[in-house]
């Protein structure tokens, strides 16, 4: 019988990651292309599992006072590289619609370029830590002994399990994505996403 404890951390890890943000747009995004799809998912996994982790082994507690001595320069830093990333999928809707281009394919990245951009998606969002470290940290603090890491596997169940159903999900349904105008709309989208958590992070900088 699988224990409250360890349902009680998967779904607080799934509802933490529900929402689509950078990363999971990324995801999405990789798995339409079928662009290195298993490496996506494999990253993006294994790195909610560690930070996890990291939550509930007490570290993300002590992080916690450094994050927030620094919290106004992280937070600009993070939206700057993010509307950097929303231009980038704006370049890439326009691209889409040079008609010149015989056989339209999305674009593709190669190894190097794919973990660049996962791990900047991942470890240089303000929010992972958040959430991912320091809530899901401050929670396990209910529990005691093996119960906090009984807690921490039903929170990284939930995030392996969602990034395969989001990445492969998207593999599947990638042949409906094979026309300029379902990547443009895609890119747009993706491109006001970013430019909405770019403007959230400078709001909750305290900067405006």
């Amino acid at each position: 019988m699988i224990s409250s404890t360890f349902l009680n951390g998967f779904f607080l890890g799934l509802s933490l990651i529900l929402a689509i943000g950078a990363q999971n747009s990324f995801v999405i995004r990789q798995g339409l292309a079928r662009n290195h799809i298993v490496l996506t998912v494999l990253f993006c996994s294994l790195s909610d599992v560690f930070l996890i982790f990291l939550g509930i082994s007490g570290i993300g507690l002590i992080a916690e006072t450094f994050f927030y001595s620094f919290q106004q320069w992280i937070f600009i830093l993070a939206a700057a590289w993010l509307s950097w990333y929303g231009l980038s999928h704006v370049r890439n809707a326009f691209n889409s619609l040079n008609q010149q281009i015989q056989e339209f394919k999305p674009e593709t990245l190669s190894i190097l370029q794919t973990l660049n951009k996962l791990f900047i998606l991942t470890f240089l969002n303000p929010h992972v830590y958040l959430d991912t470290v320091l809530l899901i940290g401050i929670v396990s603090l209910q529990y005691e002994k093996i119960d906090v890491w009984i807690f921490g596997c039903g929170a990284s169940l939930a995030s392996i399990v969602f990034f395969c159903l989001l990445g492969f999900s998207a593999s599947v349904v990638s042949s409906f994505f094979n026309s300029r105008l379902a990547w443009i709309i895609l890119d747009g989208l993706i491109a006001g996403i970013m430019f909405s958590i770019s403007f959230r992070l400078v709001f909750q900088s305290g900067i405006l």
